[in-house]
């Protein structure tokens, strides 16, 4: 495959493995970047009678961010142990009390019957037991920082049935946030109004589509079937969940991905000839008058049926244009490409023309070899890949201690540093426990109603780890049996 890539009066030639920058001219001129790209509306989408609220400018956010994070070394275990780490020993039961000192504290007390009922889920004909649901929740918080689920109602709660038989995960990139209301284009739309939830296949414009109830906990007795709910992390201008550590090292994140092909491409090419072509102005424009005469004469071949001139192995018709120029540069290039590399270019020639401007200095094709400085490279692509590890690492709230990600300079960890790392971190994770267990306690509130008056909720379980001083000698892990 050939290809020619401009930029200004600069480009490069791609021909296989060769690669070749050139410009015409000896002043290279740029055209500038838009650094500030503006700001996108929110897209609305037409989905019978309601109008759907796009996710991302090409409603494909959340397959751009599964993409760029699975491709990434780091991130998928790193949001796996966050999971882990939130997730301690699972769904329990709670409720809050005052210890001696007068500070708040969880009271673990599983109850049978609510705990009975997650048990249940899977005979009740719930696609999966309520530990994965958790899981899958926590995963989908930590990757897009939003979730939805499926509450599937129970047929027959007057005769005694819980209202919600169980919960189901729902896949973010099939869930949309939908309204009735026809005035998207012109009046704010509050979250409230988003009382609808589109579900499909996003990718065909002509895939089918369900649309559910928004779970409104005052509206249950309305739900025939199933609701869903969507459970955010609230982000400024944002209707969805934005994973705001994610779009803020979106650029380390790409690069840090791209880096292991540009090294094993660098080591695939490295012993390659790197050259950089000047074209002379006056080759580009004498080409460009024969080109011109040339279609000039097949305006008048063509009317007289005779066969056309080419230009080489380019076509040159009867109308001037750029893009034949361009065509030709290529065919030159290739030329080039094929004089410089080969296994049998020993004893070949190569012949190009040298101009004089009107200054009455020489123009000509000019040959410069680059200095690819291999070991400067390299180094500078480990160095940028470590950089991103640790601006990845710092985004996430996660010390090295605990990540198991180690860093240049630092030997060993004490274990009092990934002792009071992790103490802190397990502080920091109240906010995500009450948002991941949030469905589960809409189920406590309608299923339990008398439990919930009690103050009982669901959470999860995570035991706070114990430094081996404070622990008794037959307690002491150097002692366990695994």
């Amino acid at each position: 495959m050939n290809e020619i890539q401009m930029y200004g009066n600069i480009g490069c030639y791609l021909s296989e493995d060769n690669i070749m920058s050139f410009q015409i001219g000896s002043n290279p001129v740029l055209e500038p970047f838009d650094r500030n790209p503006p700001l996108l509306r929110p897209s609305w989408l037409n989905v019978r009678d309601y109008k759907v609220l796009a996710r991302g400018h090409n409603n494909r956010q959340c397959e751009d961010m599964e993409r760029d994070i699975k491709r990434n070394r780091l991130l998928p275990r790193l949001i796996s142990k966050q999971c882990s780490m939130l997730y301690g020993q699972g769904i329990s039961m709670y409720k809050r009390t005052l210890d001696e000192s007068g500070k708040i504290v969880r009271h673990w007390e599983p109850v049978d019957e609510p705990m009975r009922w997650l048990e249940e889920w899977e005979m009740n004909g719930i696609e999966m037991s309520a530990s994965d649901f958790a899981m899958a929740n926590i995963k989908n918080h930590y990757t897009f920082r939003d979730f939805f689920v499926k509450y599937r109602m129970s047929r027959g709660a007057s005769i005694g049935r819980f209202p919600i038989a169980g919960i189901e995960s729902m896949e973010n990139k099939d869930c949309r946030l939908a309204t009735l209301r026809a005035d998207v284009a012109t009046s704010l739309i509050p979250y409230k109004d988003l009382r609808y939830v589109a579900v499909g296949n996003w990718n065909y414009g002509a895939a089918s589509f369900n649309v559910y109830h928004r779970f409104d906990i005052k509206e249950v007795s309305v739900y025939r079937y199933a609701a869903i709910g969507h459970h955010r992390e609230k982000s400024v201008g944002e209707y969805y969940g934005s994973n705001e550590t994610f779009e803020g090292t979106k650029p380390y994140i790409k690069a840090a991905n791209e880096n292991p092909e540009y090294i094993n491409s660098f080591l695939r090419n490295a012993l390659a000839a790197k050259v950089h072509i000047i074209i002379p102005n006056a080759w580009v424009e004498s080409k460009r008058r024969q080109i011109t005469a040339l279609c000039n004469e097949n305006k008048k071949r063509k009317s007289e049926k005779l066969e056309l001139f080419k230009m080489g192995e380019v076509e040159l018709g009867t109308e001037y244009s750029e893009s034949t120029l361009m065509k030709v540069i290529n065919t030159e290039l290739r030329k080039l490409t094929n004089y410089l590399s080969g296994k049998g270019n020993q004893g070949k020639a190569y012949a190009s023309f040298s101009f004089k401007t009107g200054n009455n200095e020489e123009e000509r094709w000019r040959i410069e070899t680059v200095d690819l400085k291999y070991k400067e490279y390299i180094s500078s692509l480990i160095e940028y890949d470590k950089r991103a590890d640790e601006v990845i690492l710092s985004s996430m709230g996660l010390d090295s201690s605990i990540s198991s990600v180690s860093k240049d300079g630092i030997i060993s960890k004490s274990g009092a540093d990934v002792y009071y790392n992790y103490i802190l971190y397990l502080l920091s994770l109240t906010p995500d426990d009450e948002k991941c267990s949030a469905p589960f306690n809409n189920a406590l509130m309608l299923n339990f109603p008398d439990l919930y008056a009690q103050g009982y909720r669901f959470g999860f379980y995570r035991e706070i780890p114990s430094r081996q001083e404070e622990v008794s000698l037959n307690n002491r892990l150097s002692t366990q049996k695994l």
